[in-house]
């Protein structure tokens, strides 16, 4: 059985963590040297990524939900009101109407898929704002639906002439899968010159499996959820069937994006799709779509027990593919509380929690030093105190548990974090 209180000090420790980042300025701040990103051959700090921060968002909001702390709660508003007040930038659509778009790091690409990551903060927030902050949040989240399911007349940057009537794919096999948006370089190290309309980006219409989940299953789901409009519910269920309809006999999601199978992505897009498949079952109360999931996720479980290795997390620990694999805990435990009392999916969730929460294993793993890992325990081990906190709001009074935030501190003192955790415990 998983230790409430020890799950909830590490979130303390991670929200503590981001706090001293300085999340809510749009930017990390001190960025872990270890989390480099190398452009052009050039090493940089990778600060600004609107998914990261979103991510760290939900996390200060979860711990404030389990904790009381009014800290986390002003410095996750402090963050949404950077997104939606300065970050956000208006378009016409190629309908004429006001859309909303993000670009994924300052001045890059214009990918769907991190943005629908980012606005979940917004829903999350959303009990907590006055009556100004709840009309000029929705208005931008609705604004942003015009520019997916629209288009705009040119590339918002000006680096590419083409204009789209729209990401959402209406018709054919892929009827209900979103595209990219606009890039401006390879999807993969192993491409060259990969891309159609040449110029310094092109647009990008094809199936893309994150975006689809991201955008269609997740945002559209709870922007159903916020104001009932039957639009957004037939985007997130069309999008969640098609999801569904992606996964292979062996219980996987293909990684697929611009025409292309990428083989080696192993974990990210079952990881991006079961948090979208989730937040669909949570939000759209669809019967048939319910029944769909639940026929789908045994072998989906199946799946995932037979790829989690013997210490008990997913992939290869901080490779890129691997960093981004924890939501697979998330649905274990959703498995185990609503399709079978599987003994062995449960099992496998709580050995993931146990080897994270061990020190030894804390900071090698990524907590503390490698932002997306960092930013997805928070929000996979919220959802073990309460199911699925990190995609909903609680119906019970906050403070979920009744622990004293200093005892919590306390207790964290135990990961703080240490370059010469960078090496692999030894068996």
């Amino acid at each position: 059985m998983m230790d409430t209180k020890e799950i909830a000090a590490l979130l303390v420790h991670i929200s503590d963590w981001t706090l001293q980042h300085k999340i809510g300025t749009g930017s990390i701040y001190d960025m872990p040297k270890e989390d480099m990103a190398v452009v052009e051959g050039a090493s940089i700090f990778i600060n600004d990524g609107i998914f990261i921060n979103g991510n760290f968002a939900r996390v200060l909001m979860c711990t404030y939900e389990i904790t009381g702390e009014e800290a986390y709660l002003n410095e996750a508003k402090q963050w949404c009101d950077y997104l939606v007040y300065k970050a956000a930038k208006y378009i016409k659509t190629s309908k004429g109407n006001e859309g909303v778009w993000w670009w994924d790091f300052a001045n890059h690409d214009i990918y769907l898929a991190d943005t629908g990551t980012a606005l979940h903060a917004l829903y999350k927030i959303y009990p907590y704002l006055d009556e100004k902050r709840k009309k000029d949040y929705l208005s931008v989240l609705e604004k942003f639906y015009l520019f997916v399911s629209e288009g705009c007349e040119h590339d918002p940057r000006r680096r590419c002439e083409q204009g789209s009537a729209g990401w959402i794919i209406k018709e054919g096999k892929d009827s209900g899968a979103l595209g990219v948006g606009y890039l401006s370089e390879p999807v993969h190290p192993s491409e060259k010159g990969f891309g159609v309309g040449g110029g310094l980006g092109w647009l990008e219409m094809r199936p893309y499996t994150i975006s689809t989940a991201t955008v269609g299953a997740q945002t559209c789901s709870f922007l159903y959820k916020m104001t009932g409009n039957p639009v957004y519910r037939a985007t997130a269920l069309n999008a969640a069937n098609w999801l569904l309809n992606e996964f292979t006999e062996k219980g996987n999601i293909p990684y697929r994006i611009a025409g292309k199978v990428l083989e080696d992505f192993v974990f990210q897009g079952i990881h991006y799709s079961l948090e979208g498949l989730l937040t669909a079952w949570l939000f759209l109360d669809d019967d048939e779509y319910k029944r769909k999931l639940i026929k789908a996720a045994p072998s989906i479980m199946k799946f995932v027990l037979s790829v989690q290795n013997e210490d008990g997390y997913w992939g290869k620990a901080r490779a890129y593919d691997g960093q981004r694999n924890a939501f697979l805990a998330h649905f274990l435990r959703w498995y185990y509380e609503n399709v079978k009392k599987d003994a062995a999916a449960n099992t496998a969730c709580e050995k993931f929690v146990s080897y994270v929460l061990n020190p030894s294993n804390t900071y090698y793993y990524g907590v503390g030093n490698l932002i997306r890992v960092t930013g997805f325990v928070g929000l996979v081990f919220a959802s073990m105190i309460y199911s699925e906190l990190d995609i909903r709001n609680p119906d019970k009074k906050i403070p979920l548990l009744n622990y004293n935030i200093n005892e919590l501190r306390y207790i964290a003192q135990k990961w703080t974090s240490s370059p010469d955790q960078l090496q692999p415990r030894q068996k």
